[in-house]
Order: structure tokens, then C-alpha cells, then sequence
């Protein structure tokens, strides 16, 4: 085929295989477009229920779906001997811990961890700094969450008495032998000298998006190859 003084040929094989390249990155262009668009979706309704009333937790939660980025309340008794520390969480560009006291549920039901707030480290560190708990009955407040479901551990000294290196509410379950909340409750006002933690729904739309628009710049790249390739300047 001749074109402005261009002979475009192209071979069987590499034009099989680049037919075959394209159609594979613009499938999963296609996927990872339509995860944006489902992320979207829940994105909207985890915004919407920050803006809802606050729920009172009672009892146990079946999944953490049921509540995640619901305002709570909840009413119990804190356990201060429960009480740990997440360690290399930074906050205004300093290192410290995140304080997670458990609360019992009217007092001996199950327990929900409370994210009472930051604290930086001190000159003790790798030992976590004093944070009292407070005694008798209480009512917390504040947004459930969950703790990142993947997490890096450097070694298999994960924790340290008190100091964690990540939360994982089934490894506190199971040390704790006690029934415990699928969901962590970040206190609003955050407890007495600590500083507020606070997060935003984030269903991971960006991470979709990029991927969509890799797989699909894939693909003209391809194509843009398949093109340049078979396309040679006419002999006179």
C-alpha cells in the first residue's frame, strides 16, 4: 500500500501479535475503568454517612461495612491494662505513636478500640510515653474506621509489651481473649494531651484511574510501534 510516497506493508506475525497486544491492554484498560467507576459508587455513600447521625454501638457489629465511616457513639468502660501503642505514626512531620485504648461495651460486653489520639515519642523510645486512661463509665464518640488491611513488617518482632509496629484486630482479639469490634473508633475530642487523628473515605478511585489510563496509553503506544515500523519511505 502506497502512501504520499510511503509503502505501508505489514508482516502476519507482528501484526497478529500487536492485534493481540492491543486487545489485552485495552480489556484490561476497560476492567480498571469500570473498578473506577464501582469505587466511585461507594465512595458516594462512605461520604454521605460522615454527614449522618451518630449510631450508638450496643453490641456486636457483623461486618465492619455495616458502620465503616459512620459517626458512633458508644458507652463503656475503658481497659486501661489493654492499652496499646502504634508506633511510627507522624503527625505535623514528627514521629509518635497512635493510642489505642480498649472500651468495654456497657461495661463487660465486647470490646471496640478507641483511637484516643497522638503522642509523640519521648527520650524513653523505644518505650511508649505515659498516657493515662480515664476511669469509670464514658461515652466516646467518633468515626468508625478500619486499620489498613496490608501492612509492611520489617521482622517478627511485631510487638514490644505495649508497642505495636501495626493494628490488627485479630491479633488483639486474639490476645485479648475476648470478643473485639471489626471496626477502631477515632475519639472526637481526642483524649486529654493527645492530638486529634483524623482520615477521609478513600475507596482508592485515583489508583483505578492510573491504571486505566496506563493500560490505554499501552495500547496507542502499540499501536503508534506497529505503524512506525511498517511504514517505510518509497523507493524512486
Amino acid at each position: 500500500m502506497r502512501i504520499a510516497g510511503f509503502v505501508f506493508a505489514p508482516r502476519l506475525v507482528p501484526t497478529a501479535a500487536a492485534l493481540a497486544m492491543v486487545a489485552l491492554t485495552v480489556s484490561l484498560g476497560r476492567w480498571q475503568a469500570d473498578r473506577a467507576q464501582e469505587k466511585a459508587g461507594r465512595q458516594a455513600l462512605l461520604e454521605a454517612r460522615v454527614a449522618e447521625a451518630p449510631v450508638t454501638l450496643t453490641g456486636g457489629v457483623r461486618s465492619a461495612d455495616d458502620v465503616l465511616f459512620r459517626r458512633v457513639r458508644v458507652r463503656g468502660r475503658f481497659m486501661a491494662t489493654g492499652q496499646v501503642f502504634v508506633d511510627n505514626r507522624i503527625h505535623g512531620g514528627r514521629a509518635g505513636f497512635h493510642v489505642m485504648t480498649p472500651l468495654a461495651i456497657g461495661g463487660d460486653g465486647p470490646l471496640v478500640l478507641v483511637n484516643r489520639g497522638w503522642i509523640a515519642r519521648t527520650a524513653a523510645y523505644p518505650a511508649a510515653p505515659e498516657v493515662p486512661v480515664p476511669a469509670g463509665e464514658q461515652v466516646v464518640e467518633g468515626l468508625a474506621t478500619v486499620p489498613p488491611a496490608r501492612f509492611l513488617e520489617l521482622s517478627g518482632d511485631t510487638v514490644a509489651g505495649n508497642v505495636w509496629q501495626n493494628l490488627s484486630l485479630a491479633r488483639y482479639a486474639g490476645q485479648a481473649g475476648r470478643e473485639v469490634l471489626p471496626v477502631v473508633v477515632l475519639a472526637v475530642p481526642p483524649g486529654p494531651g493527645l492530638a486529634a487523628v483524623a482520615e477521609k473515605p478513600d475507596s482508592g478511585i485515583a489508583k483505578h484511574q492510573e491504571y486505566s489510563l496506563t493500560w490505554f496509553s499501552l495500547a496507542a503506544t502499540v499501536v503508534a510501534l506497529w505503524v512506525g515500523l511498517n511504514l517505510k519511505r518509497a523507493r524512486p
